[in-house]
């Protein structure tokens, strides 16, 4: 039972380590691409 808790956990902390980076650089991408074509 407390080895599929940490299982679990584990995979949260995957799914989060991959989804962070993945959403800030596409906020920065998006601000990036609006800066430009506000500026153009």
């Amino acid at each position: 039972m407390g080895h599929d808790h940490d299982h679990h956990d584990h995979s949260e902390a995957e799914q989060n380590e991959i989804g962070g980076p993945v959403v800030l650089a596409l906020f920065l991408f998006a601000i990036v691409i609006t800066t430009i074509y506000f500026l153009s």
